[in-house]
């Protein structure tokens, strides 16, 4: 006989809830396959290491190996001698005279006109009355830290305390492991190669080596260097045999443009703002009282109020 069930049970069991999906988070989850082989590992390596016969160890000499400079190297302390050769055996005698050609520039009007701003700036400056000038109140700002800085320094502050406050004796020791690693297929294989050039450059027959001539090469200028430096003499000389009488005498105007009206009328509104502000009367403002607003719980205070009274 089957064991009969409450109507009551079985309404509320074929009725239709509202169900909500929630996530399962484990708290203290247990170690997968690959922790606890590597836990092994390291216990079964430690042990090793303890147990080692440090007289299983054999004693290598090290060798001290002088590297020879390669073909580059000595191609460039070749060329090096020979530049210095021709420097020491070069004839002063072959160099040409020149003659020195002094140029006085006159300044164009942008500088002239740059010279006369600057000048009347500096007389501006040096001219100006001082009781002009208006005294202003400094005001000091002492912003108060917002709620990301104070809840900042209260993390810091744990965290300084967790660090002080650390026991040692929850500390594990370790033992250090060296290793040496020996060099590769590839290392091995540069390091003969280097061999068989510096053996290849010390046993070098010079009896090999080839006469060759050296040729020296003077190229002409062109068609159109020569007529490029043409019309540069002829600059020059027009230059320096220029006449100044044939030149016509000018007079300097001195231009001072009005304002636009925009800067007036922008002038004007600053200026009775600046009105307004001094002229203010501080018996015009209204009291106001600041009020305390308590924070509202937030999400996580409501879910620990709601666990405690389930407890």
């Amino acid at each position: 006989m089957a064991a009969k069930v409450a109507p009551e049970l079985l309404k509320d069991v074929c009725g239709e809830h509202n169900l909500t999906h929630v996530k399962t988070e484990e708290k203290n989850p247990l170690p997968s396959a690959e922790d606890l082989h590597q836990e092994k590992s390291h216990l079964e390596l430690l042990q090793n290491l303890e147990m080692f016969n440090a007289q299983q160890l054999q004693h290598i000499r090290t060798k001290e190996r002088v590297m020879l400079p390669d073909s580059s190297m000595l191609l460039e302390e070749k060329n090096r001698e020979r530049h210095l050769n021709n420097i020491s055996e070069f004839l002063r005698s072959e160099l040409r005279p020149t003659e020195p050609m002094e140029k006085l520039v006159l300044p164009d009007v942008v500088t002239i006109a740059q010279e006369k701003t600057e000048e009347e700036l500096k007389s501006g400056i040096e001219q100006f009355n001082k009781d002009q000038l208006r005294h202003q109140k400094t005001e000091e700002k002492n912003p108060l830290p917002d709620k990301n800085d104070i809840s900042q320094e209260k993390r810091e502050q744990g965290v300084k305390q967790e660090i002080t406050n650390f026991p040692k004796s929850k500390l594990r020791r370790a033992n250090t492991e060296e290793k040496i690693s020996l060099p590769s297929a590839e290392a091995i294989q540069q390091e003969k190669r280097e061999v068989n050039i510096r053996k290849s450059l010390t046993e070098f027959e010079k009896g090999n080596l080839k006469h060759v001539q050296t040729e020296e090469k003077n190229p002409l200028p062109d068609a159109t260097v020569i007529g490029q430096e043409k019309q540069e003499v002829e600059l020059r000389s027009k230059i320096s045999d220029f006449d100044k009488t044939t030149l016509a005498r000018t007079e300097t105007q001195e231009k001072n443009p009005l304002p636009p009206p925009e800067a007036i009328e922008m002038e004007k509104k600053l200026e009775e703002h600046i009105k307004g502000i001094e002229g203010f009367k501080k018996d015009e403002l209204k009291h106001a009282e600041t009020q305390v607003r308590e924070r509202l719980p937030s999400k996580e205070d409501i879910a620990l109020e709601k666990a405690s009274g389930d407890k």
